[in-house]
């Protein structure tokens, strides 16, 4: 499953990121969205389509194309 389709209030662990891109890949990774780590979906702006996610204690917003490459397991 991807970041983009865990419910609103649901956890997940970060199993892998899937970017077709350097870039997206390294600003995730930055953000500390890696192998391993634990993440929550917390909300979801269909205004701006961005992911408010918390991995760990950090809370983050994500554009679309970024919550699609992180692949998680509920």
């Amino acid at each position: 499953m991807r970041l983009h389709q865990l419910p609103v209030g649901s956890k997940g662990r970060i199993v892998a990121l899937r970017c077709e891109s350097d870039t997206i890949r390294t600003r995730l990774n930055a953000l500390g969205i890696v192998k391993g780590e634990s993440v929550e979906m917390l909300k979801y702006t269909l205004a701006k389509n961005t992911y408010e996610v918390r991995v760990g204690q950090t809370r983050l917003a994500l554009r679309k194309e970024e919550a699609e490459a992180v692949e998680v397991a509920a």
